[in-house]
Formats: structure tokens, sequence, C-alpha cells
């Protein structure tokens, strides 16, 4: 079998590698002639009987595609949903509903979408001016809002603003910069401000039967700018029935936005008036190591997914099965650097590596690369798994290495900006 996948960066490397364990050859494409240095420094060349790398004309493409006798076309990141779904189309191969392939992306369609389909959604408008944005702000008697670009993830460039001043310059912060893919935002989304529990349920869908692979629930911070900032995210409870409103709404949501064969990592409000998707996510979930999830639960999302692409009826058969629950208490920790300077050489993960429920970490970072203070996924210094008999003793470790970030481990000193 061959596979070709749009931006097999961050954990799209990992369906690559299980691909290739399932014996697999995979052929890569870019979406764009490049991305964030974040995900650029992800791909993992080697792993490609051929790179494409970036060709504009869809026809083209879907020319040399044929020419390698692919079998399957996926995304490995955000960037490539559209472009993926678009030659497997073109292509005649399982993929997705192209009628509302726009929806698996912008928020804005997202929530029209989920409305059409008497889903519940977040109330909002699509503007593209400050004065627009404003005006809608004071049209709902000043409350709360949440101002977001149209396309994005890892709360990229998400804010809560409570003034019509702040909703202003937000707007014109988006308005004028581009996401963490490259693009430039032509339209804002000012949504209402939702609240409640938080969850990401990450799925793989086959033939449009959805597949519950695993399901956690954040834990937030909020900024002293208004940012919503992953403190921590534990697994969800299974047998809650707050869960299973959550699946149950999940499921209904992906068929509504035309998801039939992919990943998925839906991010799902449980407010109180029900479930409400604030991103769909066509896509793995991002910042995870697989083998956590594998050596608890002998599976994971990016296996699963290599497993649907060359076994897709026995993970069809595993709905009724999937997913299973954790035996033992885990917690993933965002690590947050709280002041701006350059990046000093990663030898503070020895001293969280010597934490006695430090399971595993990751960090981006080398010596000397700029680090802002962190405010969304991708401005992280990295992620922790902790894991112990107790949560007890996860909290104290975990209380441990918030009280030394205090202290700006991960900048050089006489750096800071």
């Amino acid at each position: 079998m061959r596979v070709a996948v749009v931006d097999g960066v961050s954990s799209g490397r990992f369906l690559v590698q299980e691909l290739i364990d399932r014996g697999a050859e995979c052929v890569h494409v870019r979406s764009r002639p490049r991305l964030h240095p974040y995900l650029e420094s992800t791909l993992r060349p080697q792993d490609y009987v051929a790179d494409l790398g970036y060709e504009p004309d869809l026809g083209t493409l879907v020319r040399r595609l044929r020419e390698l006798r692919v079998d399957r076309v996926v995304t490995g990141n955000e960037p490539g949903v559209q472009l993926a779904d678009r030659l497997a189309d073109a292509l005649g191969l399982p993929g997705n509903d192209l009628a509302v392939v726009g929806a698996r992306q912008s928020k804005h369609l997202m929530a029209e979408t989920l409305r059409a389909a008497g889903l519940d959604a977040p109330r909002g408008a699509r503007v593209e001016s400050a004065a627009e944005a404003v005006a809608w702000f004071e049209a709902g008697g000043g409350a709360t809002v949440t101002v977001k670009p149209i396309h994005g993830a890892g709360s990229d460039q998400v804010r809560f603003c409570r003034t019509a001043d702040e909703v202003a310059a937000r707007a014109t912060d988006i308005l004028t910069a581009r996401n963490h893919f490259g693009d430039v935002h032509r339209a804002v989304l000012i949504q209402e401000h939702l609240t409640g529990r938080e969850f990401y349920t990450n799925t793989v869908s086959v033939d449009g039967v959805h597949v519950i692979a695993e399901t956690w629930v954040y834990r937030k911070r909020v900024t002293p700018g208004g940012a919503p900032l992953f403190d921590y995210e534990e697994p969800a409870d299974l047998t809650s029935p707050d869960t299973l409103r959550v699946h149950e709404y999940a499921r209904a949501a992906l068929t509504a936005l035309g998801v039939r064969n992919a990943a998925g990592h839906s991010e799902i409000m449980l407010t109180a008036r029900g479930p409400v998707l604030l991103d769909p996510g066509a896509r793995l979930g991002g910042g995870v190591l697989p083998w956590v999830t594998a050596k608890f639960l002998a599976y994971s999302h990016a296996g699963l997914m290599a497993e649907s692409i060359v076994r897709p009826a026995a993970v069809r058969a595993l709905a009724g099965d999937l997913p299973r629950a954790w035996d033992r208490p885990i917690r993933y920790l965002s690590l947050i650097n709280h002041t701006g300077g350059l990046a000093r050489r990663p030898d503070w993960t020895e001293w969280i590596n010597s934490l006695p429920t430090v399971l595993a970490m990751a960090t981006p970072l080398t010596e000397g690369v700029p680090l802002p203070a962190t405010c969304d996924l991708i401005t992280s210094p990295g992620f922790v798994y902790l894991s112990a008999d107790t949560m007890a003793a996860i909290e104290r470790d975990y209380e441990a290495i918030r009280a030394w970030e205090l202290g700006d481990p991960y900048i050089l000193p006489g750096s800071a900006a």
C-alpha cells in the first residue's frame, strides 16, 4: 500500500511511522511552500519514498499521485486538511464530503453547518474590520466575548475580551497578522464566551463510522492579556453521563461536518445548555507522545488511524469497544514560560525528569532561539506526562514544576525581553 501524506509534520510524523510499521510506503505532499519553523523542524524526509514538495496546480499534483499509484491521501497536520480532501476526491479514493470541506477548518462555517444540522454551535459573527467587531460586541450588551481567527489551532491569537477597546485591539491584531501556518487573516470571528468544562475527543472515522480513541478534559488558565493558556489535561471519566453526552454530540458533529474517513480532534465545551463544538480538527491531535497512550491503552490515536488505512474493517468493528479506560492516574502538563527571552540550553530537562512521577517529556527548544512568554501551544517550552499510583503524588510534582517555572528556567540569564 502507498499513502500520500499532506504536511507530515508534528503528530503527522507519528502517523507516517505507524504506516511504515504496517508495511505501507509514504509519499509526502506540501500544502504550501513553507510551514511554521516549529512544524518544519518535525518533518522527517527519510520516511518517504518520494517527496513531491509544493505543487500549486491541483491537476498536476493529481497526475503525479496517480502515476505513483497511491491508495490513500490523508493529512498529517491542520494546514493539509483541505488539500488532502480535494486530492482524495479527485483520485476517487476514500475521503470526506467535499461539499462541506471548508467547515472542517473555518470555525465560522463550522458553526453554520452544525446549526443547519440541528446541533448547537457557538453564536457569533464573521467580521472584516475592528468596527464591525465592536458593533457586534455592543449589540450583545457588552458581555465578555471570544475574538479569534477564522482559521487556526492551538489557541493561536485567541483572546477573551471584556470591553469595546479590547475587542477593537484584538480584531486589529488578528487582521494585521498571520497565523501559525502562515495564512493571512481576511476576517475575524467574534463569538459568545462559552464557559463550562472543556473536553477534547480524538477519533478515527471509517466510512462514516466514528470510533472514539480517547477523551480528555482540559484545564486552562487565562493570561493577563486575555489568552486561554493550556495548563493540564486528564482523561475523562468514561462512565460519567457528561462524557457520554460529549461522545454523542461529537459523533453527530463529525457526521454533520462530512467527516467520513479521517482522524479527528474535536474540542468541545460542555456548557449549561449542553455540548458545543469549539474547534473541529479533522486530523490527529498535536503535541503528544503516542507511545505513552499505547503503553496504557494498547493503542494510540496515530496507530489507530494508520490501522484504519491499512485494515479499515478491523477499526470500524472497534466502534463499540473503544475508548478504553486508563488503569492508572495520569496528567498531561503543558509547560509555561513566564518571561520572553532567548532559550537556554535545555539542560533543565534533567531536573524535570528527576521528579518521581515524570513518565515522559518533550521540548522543541534549542539554545538561543527566541522564546516568547507562553500564550498558546506553539509558544510553550514543551510538555510532560505525570503518572503515579495516586493523584496526590502527581499533584505534588505538578505544583513543584509550576513553582520552579516562576524562576524563568527556560531562558538565558540576562536575555529577558
